[in-house]
């Protein structure tokens, strides 16, 4: 489990949470500030699981044992 994966469940969450709550409340948001701070939430979400998405794919080792693995080595 890496980085990915936490943000990435957690805008999932975050986006069934609104969806729900903008379904079964006709005022959600009730407020001004309320609307600016669920939108700001799920950008901070949305830049937070692509953010960790490509530093993730930057990052990962390759796997031992794959074809590609060894067209790297040269075998």
């Amino acid at each position: 489990m890496n980085a990915f994966h936490v943000c990435g469940a957690l805008f999932a969450i975050w986006a069934l949470v609104v969806s729900f709550l903008g379904i079964t409340r006709e005022s959600f948001p009730s407020t001004d500030g309320a609307a600016r701070l669920v939108g700001l939430i799920s950008i901070v979400l949305c830049v937070a699981a692509i953010g960790t998405a490509i530093y993730t794919s930057a990052t990962e080792e390759e796997e031992e044992g794959g074809e590609e693995a060894s067209l790297a080595r040269g075998v």
